[in-house]
Parts: C-alpha cells; structure tokens; sequence
C-alpha cells in the first residue's frame, strides 16, 4: 500500500514539475517574442524594401505649406512616398502607399497570426491614441480606391478635418497640415535608383515578380524649420 501511495506522489511530482517547466518555457518563449518586437520596431529601417541602392540624388529647397498641399495629391498617382517631421525631428505623418498597404493587411489579420513585423509595423503606425505627433494611420482604410478614398483622407488631413472612409473614423483635428501654416520646411527630395524585386502596389497589395532589375524610388521629406 505504502508503495502504491509513494508511485502516486512521485507520478503527482512528476506531473507538477512537467508542467511548471512548461509554463517556463512559454514565458521565455514570450519574453522572447517581446523583445524581438520592440527591437525590431525601433529599427524602421525594417519597413524599408528589400534593395540594393546602387545611385543617390538629393535636393534641397526651403518651402511652406503652399509647397506640400499639391505634392500630397500626388504622392499616391505617381507612387512617391511624403514624410513630415515636426521642428523636434520627429515623424508626424506619412504619405506612402506601401507602407499604407502593409498597415492595412497587419490591421486585417488576426492578432494571434500577425508576424513580428506586422506587430512592429503596427506599432509605429497604428498606435490608437491620437496626439499632434503621431503618425497614426487609422489602419488605413483608403487603400484600394485611389480615384476617391485616398483623395478624401488628404483632404481630411489637409483641412484638419474628422471623417469617415468605409466607416472607419479618421480624425485630423489634431494631427494636420493646417498646423503648420505659418512655418517653413526643409524639403529634400531624394530619387534613387535600386535592384530588387519587383513590386506592384498601385491598388495597395504588392505582388513579386521574383525579378530583379534596377527600379527608382522617389522620398519627399519635409522637415519644420
């Protein structure tokens, strides 16, 4: 009897230590996943494509708003990317359709299946609360209309408007052009050329080719002075 009673308590032993070495395992595996998260989203260049820059050109030139408001309106027909850095250097918004796409899909997926990246991304540019410094992309819910949806959240943006695209509440009252309409900026307007895969966003989603040949990216970056 004494042996059957010392099996049990060795087997509940055993049982206990399995499952505590289980629940270390997962917290490790959590801290883990946690840190590589947050290391990754401190690095945007993370976000940036997978290239070779192969050429550089930069300009600069000193502008107002008068300067920015046209250039957004084109950003996403001729698929350059907009930055706007306040006078503290920081990144208050951003105008660029693959960036927009790839919020947009981490937005739509499920928290349990996002990836690391997808978690870092959103975490730059999907923090909900809403200040005059935050690059807040509303999940970016204009991706796939370019000829409307896209053009209304410039509007919102530029007018320091609140609005709805397909019932997702944008809020720009904060967070807008208007603010800055008696300040100038340094802008830089960057093009280089690139080998890598080729890919297509014109409606949000990318597709690669799997070829690579040398392609052009445009950055507009306008920084408060």
């Amino acid at each position: 009897m004494d042996n059957a009673i010392d099996a049990i308590k060795m087997g509940f032993g055993m049982m206990v230590f399995v499952i505590a070495l289980s629940a270390t395992m997962y917290l490790f595996n959590t801290a883990f996943s946690t840190a590589k998260v947050l290391l990754y989203s401190a690095d945007k260049t993370n976000y940036y494509d997978n290239i070779e820059v192969i050429n550089l050109n930069t300009t600069t030139r000193i502008v107002n708003t008068e300067t920015i408001i046209p250039t957004l309106y084109r950003y996403y027909k001729e698929n350059f990317a907009v930055q706007i850095f306040n006078n503290s250097g920081q990144l208050t918004q951003i105008f660029d359709i693959n960036i927009e796409g790839k919020v947009r899909r981490a937005a739509g997926t499920v928290d349990y299946n996002r990836t690391g990246d997808q978690r870092a991304l959103l975490s730059l540019y999907g923090v909900s609360s809403l200040s005059e410094d935050n690059p807040y992309l509303f999940e970016a819910p204009w991706i796939g209309n370019t000829s409307k949806d896209i053009k209304t959240r410039i509007d919102l943006y530029v007018n320091g408007e609140c609005g709805y695209i397909n019932g997702t509440k944008l809020d720009y009252r904060l967070n807008n052009l208007k603010v800055y309409e008696n300040s100038e900026f340094l802008e830089q307007f960057t093009e280089y050329a690139y080998k890598g895969d080729t890919i297509s966003s014109e409606d949000g989603t990318e597709t690669i080719t799997g070829n690579v040949k040398t392609e052009t990216k445009i950055v507009i970056t306008y920084r408060e002075i």
